[in-house]
């Protein structure tokens, strides 16, 4: 029997993306999870008073974009806390990184492993975080291989 005391666990790293044009906002969270099959329907927590919490709520509206391994640079820029709104938010490679838009308005990431598009139905306040609750309106497969966050806690 081990000593060590903790865990590790593997998650799904996507991003969160919302508003358009120059109010576009993404967000980078391993915390989506199924809230329910019938109807579809998904969580994910985020932390409060957080920008991406602030534009999330504000949109209404968001789509689950998730990331490849190929995609890890666009991971760490959305994790960011010192980046810019808009579609240019990462400089010139911009053009590459966007897909058109939802019919709602809502930018896409380019070669994801598949997207959710999202309406906010409701939160929950739980510890330092508020918990998103959102209906699925559609979904995409794409391709690739999923890029993975994994955590070790104590």
């Amino acid at each position: 029997m081990s000593t060590r005391t903790g865990w590790r666990f593997a998650s799904g790293v996507s991003v969160l993306t919302c508003g358009a044009a120059d109010r576009a906002h993404g967000v980078t969270v391993s915390t989506l999870s199924v809230a329910s099959v019938h109807p579809p329907m998904v969580s994910v927590a985020l932390r409060r008073g957080s920008r991406g919490l602030g534009a999330l709520l504000t949109a209404g509206r968001f789509v689950v974009n998730g990331l490849t391994v190929q995609q890890a640079p666009l991971a760490r820029y959305f994790a960011r806390k010192d980046r810019s709104d808009g579609l240019a938010l990462f400089g010139p490679e911009a053009e590459s990184a966007w897909e058109p838009y939802t019919a709602d308005g809502v930018p896409l990431l380019a070669g994801t492993v598949g997207r959710l598009e999202c309406r906010i139905e409701r939160t929950v306040p739980v510890g330092d975080h508020e918990l998103l609750i959102a209906r699925v309106l559609g979904s995409y497969l794409g391709s690739g291989t999923p890029l993975l966050n994994t955590d070790t806690r104590s």
